[in-house]
């Protein structure tokens, strides 16, 4: 009979290739597939039971939303292909309970590949490889398990130079996020500081944000899938949106999904249903796709159009607990370097804030299966304040 400890490490090793070679492996082996396969029969072999911790009870009121969408869906949906397409964003939650139900396999397996991850990660940091063979800016969340030695002074530091030379070398403005935000725990004295820089900082994009909606509207004039006349006339309508073409066309994508979807994205548009109207084109051929299947590179917003506001509320609802519990009992996640995960999971979601994440099969299941691990850690904590008192 195979060992379960031989069974978690292969998982984890095909999750490994999957987070830095995603273009291949996915591509081409669909391991993202092949992890919402196996936290599925990792489900069911546990009889569908995940205990009465507060993530997984999201997790499982998201997936039954999900579930509902997908039948809905088969009313609403323009074709079967993009139905498929989009229903990636559900199916890869299930990724989640192989994190969840093997993380006590974890550390095992990191003391194992540590020092090659180390030498792999740590030389081609420097000198730059081909995206097929080291991800621009999803290997970031492997950067915690680099670390040996965990110390309240060093770890982060040494997380932010990571990203600042990963930001260079790859030209990854999401690695220099990374890094400022890495640098926001650092200064962060506690849960109320952090929260209230946050909420400032969204407080002003959102001021901003609303004050540009008749620039980005602009986009609406012109556009034409065969220039970038519209995209240019919009940049060059305020001196913010000319700062960076790459950031207004964000600026534009959200616009659509949050502003010109209302009201539709309360309740949520589904899968196979279009959802941008206009987008940048790289690949002529594959305009008539990109209604349905370019995210929003934010995919928060995206999931929002799609899942609408039950799905904003329970990931709100998520975050909120566990930066609480990352201020609040810092101390004990250093002790046991679970603080690592935290870490991993908090790159992983300033991808997402940037990219097309949650809603792509290339990085979907790195997302869910770090906040699995993520949630049983937690769980764990849980455990042992229950039996110190």
């Amino acid at each position: 009979m195979i060992r379960k400890t031989t069974i978690a490490y292969t998982l984890f090793s095909i999750a490994l290739c999957y987070i830095i070679f995603p273009w291949f492996f996915e591509k081409n082996l669909f391991f993202n597939e092949l992890l919402a396969v196996m936290g599925l029969m990792v489900l069911a072999y546990r009889r569908f039971r995940t205990g009465r911790h507060f993530i997984s009870q999201c997790m499982l009121l998201l997936l039954g939303w999900s579930a509902i969408h997908a039948v809905i869906s088969l009313f609403r949906m323009d074709s079967l292909y993009f139905y498929f397409r989009n229903l990636v964003i559900a199916y890869s939650m299930l990724t989640y309970f192989v994190g969840y139900h093997c993380f006590r396999f974890l550390p095992g397996f990191i003391t194992r590949i540590r020092h090659l991850l180390q030498i792999y990660i740590g030389v081609f940091l420097i000198i730059p490889l081909p995206r097929l063979l080291f991800e621009r800016f999803g290997v970031s969340v492997l950067f915690p398990a680099l670390i040996r030695n965990l110390s309240n002074h060093r770890a982060l530091p040494i997380l932010i130079l990571l990203n600042i030379i990963y930001s260079i070398t790859y030209k990854s403005f999401t690695s220099f996020i990374q890094a400022a935000f890495y640098s926001l725990l650092l200064i962060s004295p506690g849960y109320r500081f952090f929260k209230q820089v946050v909420v400032v900082i969204l407080l002003i994009f959102g001021v901003i944000f609303v004050a540009l909606q008749s620039n980005l509207e602009i986009i609406s004039q012109h556009y034409n899938i065969y220039d970038m006349i519209a995209i240019h006339e919009v940049m060059s309508s305020n001196p913010i949106l000319s700062l960076d073409g790459n950031s207004t066309w964000r600026l534009v994508l959200w616009k659509q999904v949050l502003v010109n979807q209302f009201p539709k994205n309360i309740f949520g548009l589904g899968f196979g249903t279009p959802i941008i109207k206009y987008f940048p084109v790289e690949d002529i051929t594959k305009a008539h796709t990109l209604p349905y299947v370019l995210g929003a590179h934010n995919s928060f917003v995206y999931l929002f159009g799609r899942l609408g506001l039950i799905y904003m509320l329970l990931t709100l609802l998520v975050y909120r607990y566990v930066f609480k519990e990352y201020f609040y009992y810092k101390s004990f996640y250093y002790s046991n370097r679970t603080i690592l995960i935290f870490w991993s999971f908090f790159a992983s979601t300033i991808i997402a804030l940037f990219n097309p994440v949650l809603e792509s099969p290339i990085f979907a299941g790195s997302y869910w299966l770090i906040l699995g691990f993520l949630a049983r850690a937690i769980q764990q904590r849980k455990k042992a304040f229950i039996a110190n008192h």
